[in-house]
């Protein structure tokens, strides 16, 4: 159903003031509202468990659930944050007047509704929404209804507790049993003075076995009990005085109440009640147009009170109805009514999930399917399909750069054995000349501390030539060399006039004739040596 125009202007108004990603709780909420006609916006505040206030968007009204093949409108309020999506929203269950919450697995006490769907909604904010939220709300209250009828816990409450069965009754003797079957009448006097028996009592409150539904007595005359009937059903109340007019419809039910005593092997003279024809509350049966299943019960224990009647017959007819078999009730022997072993007590924590409802009114269907189940394990088998697929295609896809990255790798492998073959060849090299070295070295420190012992020696000494003619050139050369510096420094002297020219020439002759003859031997040194060249 579509949304009107001004409640969704006013919505993306209300949007735009404090919430965080405006479009996106624009688009969940009128999806919301085009999808669930019964629920309605509008803006309150609201207060968390730890005392603060916002002012968020509030969707009220009714969730349609279908329950056994009937669509029923549980009452919700939704609360959505400002920080939807990242946030889930609020969930709460809110009871009219005539409801109360029925707490279960997902809804607590007080109506807030708790499930994993929330609980992970952190995790998944960017695939949870608030229309997929509903979907499966609607699934678990389907299975969970949230509330229950007051008028049910209330009569549930004020039902007494159905009476026990009374002990088996010892044989009375004969004289006694012939006086009590002569006068019947006599032994209930305050037939008139009895109530209608209580309602039956809900199924989860009461551990024996429910009696059976009875029959209309307008349709069909009612036929004896059967022997497997609790012993608290064995024996009607006492009938009130009967009125003129209500003789015939149960003149047929009261002639079988002799062949029900003999069934069951007492005579009337051995029971303390007057057995009576079982008559029990009339129900109307209930139509799917209740707001919520709890009204089955409430509404068939109402209307069962306020219709029952209790039979009316005149006492004629219940004297010749037991006159007609004493003999035959003295004869048989007494017999013990069944004892039936009442069930084990309902266990509520485990039955907590399942509505209780007469199995005479409706079959119980058999247990669905969890579609949240199914659905978890569908999404769940598509991701792990799409990221094995993923993970397929990235490891085709790598291949052969892998292939040729081991290619790469193989060869730089040979190459890099090679060339740590050759440098263990140089650490070996590097290793011996290191201990040459190492030997030399000693040896120098050795030499070093001999010669600190030794006289120094003379510079002329140190330097001598090899042959004794490369010797004697050396010190021809020096003595040419010096007598040349000599003559420099003769001539200096005179033009600074420390020598006279007398004597400057007569040294100079002198030297220069000496000097003459070195260079001559010199070079004639050098010639046999073969130090110079012939040009």
């Amino acid at each position: 159903m579509p949304v009107q125009q001004h409640v969704l202007n006013w919505l993306y108004s209300v949007l735009t003031s404090e919430y965080h990603d405006v479009n996106r709780t624009y688009n969940d909420i009128a999806t919301v509202l085009a999808r669930y006609s019964t629920l309605a916006p509008r803006t309150d505040v609201h207060t968390f468990p730890n005392g603060a206030s916002a002012l968020l968007v509030h969707l009220t009204g009714t969730l349609p659930v279908l329950f056994r093949g009937t669509t029923y409108r549980f009452p919700v309020s939704i609360w959505v944050p400002h920080a939807y999506p990242r946030e889930a929203p609020l969930v709460y269950v809110t009871p009219t007047e005539t409801m109360m919450v029925r707490p279960g697995q997902h809804v607590d006490p007080q109506g807030q509704v708790y499930h994993p769907y929330l609980a992970g909604w952190g995790d998944f904010w960017d695939k949870s929404s608030l229309n997929d939220f509903l979907s499966v709300l609607s699934d678990v209250f389907a299975k969970e209804p949230p509330v229950i009828s007051r008028q049910q816990s209330r009569a549930a409450a004020q039902s007494p507790p159905p009476p026990q069965a009374p002990p088996p009754i010892t044989p009375h003797p004969p004289e006694i049993a012939a006086s009590s079957t002569s006068s019947p009448a006599q032994q209930y006097p305050n037939q008139g003075e009895s109530r209608p028996p209580p309602p039956p009592p809900k199924p989860h409150q009461d551990t024996r076995s429910p009696p059976p539904i009875p029959p209309h007595p307008h349709l069909s005359s009612p036929s004896p009990p059967s022997s497997g009937i609790p012993s608290r059903y064995e024996s009607a109340p006492p009938l009130p005085p009967p009125p003129p007019s209500s003789r015939p419809p149960y003149e047929s039910h009261a002639q079988s109440l002799p062949q029900y005593a003999n069934a069951q092997g007492l005579a009337p003279t051995q029971s303390p009640f007057q057995p009576q024809p079982q008559v029990l509350p009339q129900f109307q049966s209930v139509g799917p147009n209740s707001a919520y299943p709890g009204q089955f019960y409430a509404q068939g224990q109402a209307q069962g009170q306020g219709q029952w009647q209790p039979p009316q017959q005149p006492p004629q007819q219940q004297q010749q109805a037991w006159d007609r078999h004493p003999v035959q009730q003295q004869q048989q022997p007494p017999q013990p009514p069944p004892q039936q072993k009442p069930p084990p007590p309902q266990n509520l924590l485990d039955d907590g999930l399942s509505l209780e409802i007469s199995s005479h009114a409706i079959a119980a269907p058999p247990i669905p399917p969890n579609p949240e189940k199914d659905a978890l394990l569908r999404q769940l088998a598509q991701t792990l399909a799409s990221i094995r697929q993923r993970s397929r295609q990235q490891n085709e896809s790598s291949m052969a750069g892998l292939g040729a990255q081991q290619g790469a790798m193989l060869s730089a492998m040979s190459a890099v054995q090679a060339e740590m073959g050759q440098l263990t060849q140089l650490s070996n090299i590097i290793t011996s000349n290191t201990n040459i070295l190492h030997d030399a070295l000693r040896k120098a420190d050795a030499v070093i501390e001999g010669s600190r012992s030794h006289t120094v020696p003379d510079i002329d000494e140190l330097l001598v030539a090899p042959t004794v003619v490369a010797n004697q050139l050396y010190r021809v050369v020096a003595e040419e060399r010096a007598l040349g510096d000599a003559i420099f420094m003769l001539g200096r002297a005179v033009e600074r006039g420390r020598i006279s020219p007398a004597a400057f020439a007569k040294m100079t002759r002198s030297l220069a004739r000496e000097w003459y003859l070195k260079k001559a031997l010199a070079r004639k040194i050098a010639q046999g040596m073969g130090l110079m060249v012939h040009t």
